[in-house]
């Protein structure tokens, strides 16, 4: 009698769990698949104006794009905004890459690119005399030396030589590098270059301090950087691109350092050339 009762259970669990199958299959025959509706196609478009022509480190930047959820500004100095229509300020002088790329709810995106040219307009290039953009004669030297010596391909007087293909390399980089001028005679010096390498970005400096002093024992910071001013991409337009800097000055120093105290955090730094330069005649 138990055996009879037991698969008589079995039967119908067995009947129910068909039709509740059936039940299922008729319901999902029954669905109704409606096909995803296509988003308009994301245009991305922007103008830019230097809203003070004294300020000529500030632009503003007012998008025109279309058909878009989401949007992404890039300055071409690390700088990034999501606003629809940004003011961004430079550190300094320089050709930037501005990219604004556009995405709509589907994935699509749409991308603009202009090479801005941001030029300081105090400074007239056309009367800027080779004492102005060439390192003053003296004595160069570096606490840190390149593994093979200054006289290497990747040595330290590759830093001098007026050659922006050459480079000066240091492996080993903890952030107490040093790079001093012992000047003929004292200058009064207003400014200076650096050329970035031929290659990894993240071996450019970031964070530096430039000093002077009359015995090369007490030092004055003179100019302080704190962003690195080179894209940080390891090949293009950043690679051995020269960046000027000018700052207050009237001492005549006769020693002239260059403290970097870090790069973008690797181990190894690099640097193509850095030149003194005199104040603009």
């Amino acid at each position: 009698m138990k055996s009879n009762m037991k698969r008589l259970l079995g039967t119908c669990s067995l009947l129910l769990l068909i039709v509740m199958l059936m039940v299922k299959c008729k319901k999902s025959e029954n669905v109704e698949i409606v096909p995803e509706v296509e988003e308009p196609k994301p245009t991305a478009g922007f103008t830019f104006v230097k809203p003070d022509t004294l300020k000529f480190l500030e632009y503003q930047f007012t998008g025109s794009s279309t058909n878009y959820k989401s949007l992404l500004w890039q300055f071409g100095d690390d700088s990034t905004s999501v606003a629809v229509n940004p003011k961004h300020t430079y550190r300094f002088p320089g050709k930037y890459k501005v990219t604004l790329t556009t995405r709509n709810g589907q994935g699509y995106t749409a991308a603009k690119e202009v090479m801005l040219n941001v030029v300081d307009p105090t400074i007239d290039y056309s009367i800027c005399g080779e004492n102005y953009m060439k390192t003053i004669g003296g004595k160069f030297s570096v606490n840190l030396e390149a593994g093979a010596g200054p006289d290497s391909p990747e040595g330290s007087k590759k830093l001098v030589d007026q050659d922006i293909n050459t480079k000066f390399l240091q492996a080993g980089f903890d952030g107490t590098q040093k790079c001093t001028f012992e000047l003929n005679t004292p200058q009064v010096v207003g400014a200076y270059t650096l050329t970035s390498g031929n290659d990894a970005a993240d071996r450019d400096p970031r964070y530096w301090i430039l000093q002077g002093s009359l015995d090369g024992i007490q030092y004055t910071d003179l100019h302080t950087v704190t962003a690195c001013p080179w894209e940080n991409t390891n090949e293009g337009a950043s690679r051995k691109q020269t960046k000027l800097f000018h700052f207050d000055n009237y001492i005549a120093y006769k020693f002239y350092r260059l403290y970097i105290k870090s790069n973008r955090g690797s181990r190894v730094f690099q640097l193509g050339e850095w030149t003194i330069n005199k104040k603009q005649p």
